[in-house]
């Protein structure tokens, strides 16, 4: 067996069936032999953009996502979309197929010294593959990194010239083994000491609970339904969690970042519990979340106690500490009306409806698209006012990047997205400034054909930073962008598309000529306006 085949059997293994990615010289070999398998290979239009594919892919599916690059600039352009997988625990497995490593020094084409070291400070770990006959192990170690613990991304660094290598039989028994992913379906229960959860709650009245990405699995569904619908208690979400419990829900309150019922539910709580959520700086406090006493459980003490110092610090399995919670809490009742909180809830969305137009538009958006779409979001107007007011309804339905909060995120990570969860319509909320870097990929688009919509603001300008700096420093017009006719741009790919004005006209195009069966690409065209946090 060859090199290149001990990669194909490995990613057979793991029932691997995507992966993304940009040929070179150094990947033909395995290119050659992943056109002989069963396996989809998503040839995008840039590495940056790939690697958000992946990312995407990997949220929707709840699979690794899987990238195979060339050395040099190959690898280089995966740096941004690395770091945003590090920074919001997205499992990625990044093969990058080098120069060959004994000819380094020489100027060989895309040499680079040790370039796996760029990596160090935003992969959960780097492999170098240093003989042939350690692929298949190597390749199981870093899957098995990958997904274990606090998920992430990580980096394998393949010499091209192993591919065509011959591998012996021994050298392989790892590669015979059962798929990585099997080892890891035992619970770490046994090690998650809840204990003290009792005694810290004992005499409290208003709990409230806060709901991030890691409780997002479909066994905390009924639990938290269940669990918080009999006991009376509110539950909130970060911008990863949306999605965990249906958000029409009597007990769900949406985003801790908003404001009005939301920020006074947080400031009368007499306790917080926060599930699987890092409570970072920019998705809570820098928005103005304060929490007094806090019961803060989480998969690692990584993030725990850095913004909000808890009372009670619970590591380990957080499926095994939310059932601990349940157990506990049952035949409890608290001191909370949801029924009337709800219709002050309701009561609030009415009057920002009637003074701002960010939320009609997010409103009339959610009101057309179906339920199960998955919504991916980018730093960009339309995308904030999704964070602070968009309803989920599904689980892994809502795609923000909140690692390191890249700009040119939406429209690849989208691609993904729908790859992840083909069966899902998919909804791509794009700003012009963060679109037009990414829209090669409408090629990737209609070579696959991708059902993706597309919907892009173009207000003709870094809308945000306008907003910024017209307010902080009273200097109006330095932003503004000169932008294409996008709706001629998808034209030139042979994709629909329709240019509006007003959310009349928007309301028109998704309901008449929006079919989610074929992609398409809507211009909303509209000014300069107040952000979210503004309200």
């Amino acid at each position: 067996m060859l090199g290149k085949q001990v990669v194909i059997e490995f990613l057979k293994k793991n029932n691997i069936n995507n992966i993304f990615h940009l040929p070179g010289i150094h990947t033909l070999p395995l290119n050659e032999e992943l056109t002989k398998h069963n396996i989809n290979v998503f040839v995008g239009r840039y590495e940056a953009n790939i690697i958000f594919m992946a990312d995407g892919y990997a949220r929707t599916s709840g699979s690794v996502g899987v990238i195979i690059v060339t050395p040099g600039p190959g690898l280089g352009n995966t740096v941004s979309g690395c770091m945003e997988a590090y920074g919001d625990d997205v499992p990625l497995l990044i093969i990058h197929i080098d120069a060959k490593r004994k000819e380094k020094g020489r100027g060989v084409l895309h040499e680079l010294a040790e370039p796996e070291g760029i990596f160090t400070h935003f992969t959960k770990k780097t492999f170098v593959v240093s003989n042939p006959n350690e692929i298949a192990q190597i390749l199981d170690n870093a899957y098995k990194t990958a997904v274990s613990g606090r998920k992430g991304p990580v980096v394998v660094s393949l010499p091209y010239d192993f591919l065509e290598r011959k591998i012996s039989l021994s050298s392989r028994a790892g590669s015979q083994e059962s798929g990585v992913r099997d080892i890891f379906k035992a619970k770490q229960g046994i090690d998650t000491d809840c204990s003290r959860l009792e005694e810290i709650l004992h005499g409290k009245k208003r709990p409230v609970i806060l709901g991030g990405k890691t409780l997002m699995f479909k066994e905390a569904r009924p639990i938290l339904n269940e669990m918080c619908t009999e006991a009376s208690i509110p539950f909130l979400t970060s911008t990863g969690g949306k999605g965990i419990v249906r958000e029409d829900s009597i007990y769900a309150f949406g985003n801790i970042i908003q404001k009005g019922i939301v920020r006074g539910m947080i400031a009368s709580s007499d306790i917080v519990i926060a599930i699987g959520t890092r409570l970072r700086d920019t998705d809570a406090k820098r928005r103005g979340v304060k929490i007094g006493e806090l019961i803060h459980i989480d998969i690692d003490d990584r993030w725990i106690d850095k913004n909000y110092p808890a009372t009670l610090k619970i590591t380990g399995d957080v499926e095994y500490a939310l059932k601990s919670l349940y157990q506990m809490l049952k035949g409890r009742k608290f001191e909370w009306n949801l029924v009337e909180m709800k219709r002050a809830k309701n009561k609030e969305y009415e009057a920002l409806k009637k003074t701002s137009p960010g939320f009609r538009m997010i409103e009339l958006i959610r009101q057309v698209i179906p339920e199960d779409t998955i919504t991916v979001c980018d730093l960009n107007y339309p995308s904030y006012w999704a964070e602070y007011f968009f309803p989920v309804y599904h689980q892994n339905a809502f795609l923000m990047p909140r690692g390191i909060s890249p700009i040119f995120y939406c429209l690849p990570a989208g691609i993904g997205g729908k790859i992840g969860r083909f069966e899902s319509p998919c909804l791509c909320l794009a700003g012009d400034g963060s679109l037009l870097p990414t829209i090669a990929e409408l090629a990737t688009i209609k070579k696959y054909n991708i059902p993706a919509v597309i919907f892009v603001q173009n207000n003709n300008s870094f809308g945000i930073l306008e907003d910024i700096m017209d307010e902080r420093y009273g200097i109006s017009g330095s932003m503004k962008l000169e932008n294409p006719d996008f709706v001629k741009i998808a034209g030139a790919f042979n994709i629909k598309a329709k240019r509006v004005k007003t959310l009349d006209g928007l309301r028109r195009v998704f309901l008449r000529d929006v079919a989610w069966d074929e992609p398409f690409l809507i211009e909303f065209e509209s000014p300069v306006l107040p952000p979210p946090w503004e309200v």
